[in-house]
Formats: structure tokens, sequence, C-alpha cells
């Protein structure tokens, strides 16, 4: 599954996590990214922002944004701390509650940046939701499935991540997060979200690659990656697939938005392109 969109850092109440190019870890302190890529975010930032028209910092109390964009993604029941129960969708963090949450987590955010950095994190949050609805394309329902719950393991390396490392067909991904998603049946389904760094390209913002799949942790979540190998990789090549297979081959999980490079495809990963605000 490939697709061009938006990438960025989350600080809190999201379903992502950062890891920041400016960042100072205090010594002894753990590999806590707030919510998710805040290094790779903060960089892609840098490249994407534009200074001129942001403000200087001062002191202590930046003017920063308190407003909360609503996410596309359906909230279940489970309601954290950081949400409104009223809310029906999750809600992205503000400029502030971003900036907040990386201080208190040792790390040395640019105010000015920050705009950047929420435009681009709240886009990436969209995009690995469409990943995870094509899978779930897989199970169709009347009720749309909803995102329960999140959790960042940036230093817990997937088993797939592990042995591709090892093979040499590539690097370990800088974060990953794991995405409980609750079915219209009450069904939990958990999804493994990797995130790679693109190889820098001059003249070319920083890319970010999604891998996102279902959790090796039951049988379905088996034979859904064995079917998407099928409708991807084997399918096309048969002969008389609509006369066997029949000729609407959506339930697989497809490619939207810009192709991605070859390197991306045959990985499987979502290849995310950082853009910034719109003016």
């Amino acid at each position: 599954m490939t697709a061009e969109v938006n990438s960025a850092a989350a600080a809190v109440g999201c379903p992502h996590h950062a890891a920041a190019a400016k960042s100072q870890e205090p010594s002894g302190a753990k590999s806590d990214t707030p919510c998710g890529f805040s290094a790779q975010m903060m960089a892609a930032a840098q490249q994407t922002g534009d200074k001129s028209r942001g403000f200087r910092v001062h002191d202590s109390e930046p003017r920063l944004s308190t407003a909360r964009a609503v996410s596309s993604i359906p909230k279940s029941d489970f309601t954290p701390a950081h949400q409104s129960a009223a809310a029906g969708h999750w809600e992205y963090p503000s400029e502030e509650m971003y900036f907040r949450a990386m201080q208190r987590k040792g790390w040395d955010p640019d105010a000015e940046q920050m705009k950047t950095i929420v435009a681009i994190h709240n886009t990436v949050n969209e995009q690995s939701w469409n990943e995870v609805m094509k899978w779930e394309a897989l199970h169709p329902s009347q009720a749309p499935p909803k995102l329960k719950r999140f959790i960042g393991k940036p230093t817990e390396y997937s088993p797939k991540a592990r042995m591709m490392n090892l093979f040499g067909w590539s690097v370990l991904p800088f974060d990953r997060h794991d995405w409980v998603v609750e079915r219209e049946s009450g069904d939990e389904v958990r999804y493994v979200i990797d995130f790679y760094s693109g190889q820098p390209e001059p003249g070319r913002p920083l890319s970010v690659y999604l891998d996102v799949r279902p959790a090796l942790d039951s049988v379905e979540g088996a034979v859904d990656r064995l079917r998407w190998q099928f409708n991807e990789k084997i399918r096309p090549l048969l002969p008389f697939q609509g006369l066997f297979f029949g000729a609407d081959t959506s339930s697989a999980p497809r490619t939207t938005g810009t192709p991605a490079t070859a390197d991306s495809a045959e990985r499987g990963r979502s290849n995310v392109t950082p853009k910034g605000p719109a003016n």
C-alpha cells in the first residue's frame, strides 16, 4: 500500500508519536518522545516552514494557537483525559499543547515551527487512518470502525522491522505505533504502524514511509495479510481473473494519491512527504 501525503510529529492526544531534530534529551532520560517522531518532523518543519512569515518568541510564553482541529478518525466510547467525551472523532493537539508537551519531555521545540509541525502531524494521522481503512475494507460492515486507543512504542521494533533490517533490506524504523480499532461487532483489532526515514534528496522535502498492517496476534490478521499479498502480487498475473475470481478487486488494500517510488512500493509502505500548512 503506497500513498503520498503530508507527515509530522505529534505531541498529545493523537494516534502518533515524534522524534525531534532539535531535541535535547536530558541525561539518563529514556527514549520517550512526545507522542511520536519529533526529530524527523522538526527536520521536516525546518525544510517546509517559512520563518519569514512566523514570529519571534522572546520569553517563555510564546503566542501559540490553542485551537484544536477535529480529525476524520471516529472515536469509540472510550475517552482518554485529553479528549472530549462529547466529540465523536479524535481531536488533534493544538500548537500550544504540542509545544508544552515537547517541553515537558525535555525537548527544545521551536515555537515558530509549531504551525507547520501540527499541520504535517494532522495529515500523517489522516493518512495512517486511510491505510487502516484499506485493510478494514476486507471486513465490510454497516457502521464504520472506530479507533479505540493507541500506544507509541518507539524502542520496541516489530518482528517484520527486525527481519528486514537483519537481511539488509531496510534501516530500523524511527518510531512505531499500535492502533486498536473497534468494529461494529465490538471486536478489537490491532494494527502496527512502522515509521521509516526516507533518504534525503537535494531539492526535495524530507520523506517518511508508513508500513501499516494488521498485527499477527490472530488468525484473522495473518489471513488478511495473505489475502492482500495474493490480491496485489499474484492475482494480477493470473489469466481469466473475471471468470474465476470476479473482476472487482476493490476489497484489497489499494494505492491512493501520487504513486510512490518503486522502492517504497516493494516494501508496502505509504510515502509521506511533508508539505507544511497551506497559505
